[in-house]
């Protein structure tokens, strides 16, 4: 009898970000930067992992948005040289990831378009 299993997930934190208000939790946190693994597990023991997720994680809620390996590594390396405040990655590009979520760059363009129409 073999027991085997998929989806135990590690998170590893590797830093805080920046303060920002979360969706969910409704709270103000620093973010952190985090790594999530998910393992292929034998007898509950995770022993492969088979899909890695690098996001920004609010530390309540483990609520996260997802970012690619190119903007975690730029992000890591501020983190380790001391320079996060001279990211690319302002809360206001977060906030546009998380408006813009699963959207097209047509969609994206249109409601950036209706804001716009909305301020004048």
């Amino acid at each position: 009898m073999i027991i085997w299993g998929f989806g135990k997930v590690t998170r590893a934190f590797k830093g805080g970000l920046f303060s920002r208000r979360c969706n969910f939790c409704n709270l103000d946190q620093i973010w952190q930067l985090c790594v999530m693994r998910t393992w292929f597990t034998l007898f509950f023991i995770p022993l492969i992992p088979y899909k890695t997720t690098y996001c920004i994680t609010c530390p309540n809620c483990k609520s996260y948005i997802k970012i690619t390996k190119e903007e975690y590594l730029k992000i890591k390396d501020s983190i380790s040289n001391g320079s996060i405040s001279n990211l690319a990655e302002s809360p206001k590009d977060v906030e546009d990831q998380i408006k813009y979520a699963g959207k097209n760059e047509t969609q994206i363009n249109f409601l950036k378009e209706m804001e716009k129409q909305k301020k004048n």
